[in-house]
């Protein structure tokens, strides 16, 4: 029993190898072969590029770190510039620009205060980012006073204009 055990595994041996030679020719099998074994060693060029094998460290030189200030000019600062700090989100940061429009423009940062909701810790931690570059009032005109702005240019009434001017036009 053991001999036919080892005869049926040789035949079947012998029957998978012919089976195998049946399915690649000799041509065929030089030709997967080359073709693995061309993969494999552009498989290893790839793993060394990317080992960076047989390369030298650069040295880099770093520039120094740059200190960024952002500040805005609490008169002219849009709602998307107050909600960049810490601590004003985006209801506060519109009721900042509302409160601007509404009442004029703030002569002091102090002037924020009036604004509902920001706080005197919030105010002094963006305190060094405030600008004021703008904080003229408009004029008023108040009934019974003149202005001193210029007026709107004179007209000329009927017959002045009738003569020629100096400079030779009509």
């Amino acid at each position: 029993m053991a001999e036919s055990g080892a005869e049926s595994g040789a035949e079947s041996g012998a029957e998978w190898s012919e089976n195998w030679a049946l399915w690649l020719r000799r041509g065929d099998r030089l030709f997967v072969g080359t073709l693995t074994g061309l993969a494999l060693l552009f498989l290893a060029l790839h793993w060394g590029r990317m080992s960076a094998w047989g390369t030298q460290p650069i040295e880099i030189e770093h520039l120094p770190t740059a200190n960024y200030r952002y500040e805005i000019d609490i008169n002219t600062a849009t709602w998307v510039e107050w909600s960049q700090f810490d601590g004003v989100g985006e209801t506060l940061a519109r009721r900042i620009v509302a409160e601007r429009e509404q009442h004029g423009p703030y002569e002091t940062i102090d002037d924020l205060r009036r604004v509902k909701g920001l706080g005197q810790r919030v105010l002094e931690e963006i305190r060094p980012h405030l600008t004021i570059r703008y904080a003229a009032r408009p004029v008023r005109e108040e009934p019974g006073l003149r202005s001193t702005r210029p007026s709107q240019p004179r007209q000329s009434e009927p017959g002045e204009g009738d003569s020629p001017s100096d400079d030779g036009q009509p």
